[in-house]
């Protein structure tokens, strides 16, 4: 979907209205806030797999807040966190726009596809039909979607390609509303194929900085809900675009990340002198955060320092499939609030970018427009604009 973005007049914007997120900050919004300002995520040496060969034993975890919550590496502990994202998301937007009872599209950004269960399996599971019933977590209550289940798996970008796809079947009037999620649990398979890579950092992740060397993994469940118009809305989804493009598995290039920002622009109609803010990428490898803001300066131009460009990955750890969701989350939160977080740890931030706000320097006026870009493995690149207004 949206492979050539289209404009305003046959695209219009959707609103947003339910947030529910469970992060290494803790549950909720004001927990993943409160996060992103202090640094308080729960991050802890993994004890489910072994990990002494991968030269990284750290990981960020929702913390247990609940005595059902399956433990990590225990069967169920991706759709406990899925189905806590989603009712709580399809909560908030019943509370603000009292429509209940909406046939609600669920469209998943994982790199998990072997543990998120269909709607059909889900209720066989929660009633007892399902070979698995009781083997670990099982559901309360029926799914908070009720339609069908779209998967998007395009590694780190899957959470936000989920938005751009969701925004897609409300403009086309495929559905009435749509859930995204994006949702990730620390797995032995995922763990073990990035060390391979050499993308892990035993010191966390640290976006800017001279001394970053990678990602620390974090799992994670961000789920927004989209509707085609609201006045209740939170903010707006006013455009996405993508870009499939790199000339190394595990590194963006520049002009991929630069297409996926200007077709976002373009489908939301957007101008770069509009944007007041960019959650960027910016996991901490050596070359992705180059390759970003390189990308940005090609784009925006003369503008970009006057614009903050924050990474929270910093105080979240890198979310995997879920990071594109939770990063709009914190992009929507950032246009409501009228505050920009900084990126945390930037005591040795790399001095080529001393020139760039990064999240350091209070704006010279609250954001009214945003964007929030994810980089994935195989060159997969997307950007997605959020406006106050439609």
């Amino acid at each position: 979907m949206n492979a050539v973005p289209r404009g305003r007049d046959t695209a219009p914007s959707v609103a947003v209205t339910g947030l529910g997120v469970l992060s290494p900050g803790g549950a909720g919004v004001d927990a993943l806030w409160r996060d992103c300002e202090r640094g308080t995520a729960d991050f802890r040496t993994i004890e489910h797999f072994d990990v002494s060969r991968t030269g990284a034993r750290i990981a960020g975890f929702v913390p247990a807040d609940a005595p059902d919550a399956p433990a990590p590496g225990r069967p169920g502990r991706l759709p406990y966190l899925l189905h806590r994202a989603t009712t709580d998301a399809l909560a908030d937007a019943e509370a603000r726009t009292g429509r209940r009872g909406v046939p609600t599209v669920l469209v998943l950004g994982s790199t998990d596809s072997g543990d998120c269960p269909s709607a059909e399996a889900w209720r066989d599971w929660r009633d007892g039909r399902s070979p698995n019933a009781g083997a670990g977590w099982t559901p309360h209550s029926a799914p908070a979607w009720d339609a069908p289940v779209i998967q998007v798996g395009n590694a780190s970008a899957a959470g936000a390609t989920a938005l751009g796809v969701g925004a897609d079947l409300l403009r086309d009037g495929t559905a009435e509303r749509v859930l995204v999620c994006g949702v990730d649990t620390v797995t032995e398979t995922a763990y073990q194929g990035l060390a391979s890579l050499r993308t892990l950092s035993p010191r966390g992740c640290r976006p800017f900085s001279t001394r970053r060397s990678g990602i620390r993994v974090s799992e994670c469940a961000a789920a927004m809900v989209l509707e085609s118009s609201s006045p209740h809305a939170y903010a707006h989804l006013r455009g996405w675009g993508g870009s499939n493009e790199a000339s190394q598995a595990a590194r963006p290039d520049f002009e991929g990340v630069a297409k996926a920002i200007r077709r976002a622009l373009r489908d939301a109609r957007t101008e770069p002198e509009e944007l007041g803010y960019v959650n960027a990428h910016a996991a901490g490898t050596r070359h992705g955060d180059v390759a970003e803001l390189r990308a940005l300066e090609e784009v925006l131009g003369e503008r970009l320092p006057r614009i903050p460009v924050v990474s929270t990955k910093a105080a979240l750890g890198h979310c995997q499939g879920a990071a594109g969701t939770v990063e709009a989350i914190v992009t929507v939160l950032t246009l409501v609030r009228g505050e920009v977080l900084p990126t945390l740890g930037l005591e040795d931030r790399d001095p080529r970018w001393d020139h760039l706000n990064l999240g350091d320097k209070s704006p010279d006026h609250p954001p009214r427009t945003a964007m929030t870009i994810s980089c994935g493995l195989g060159g997969s690149n997307v950007a997605v604009v959020f406006g106050r207004e439609a």
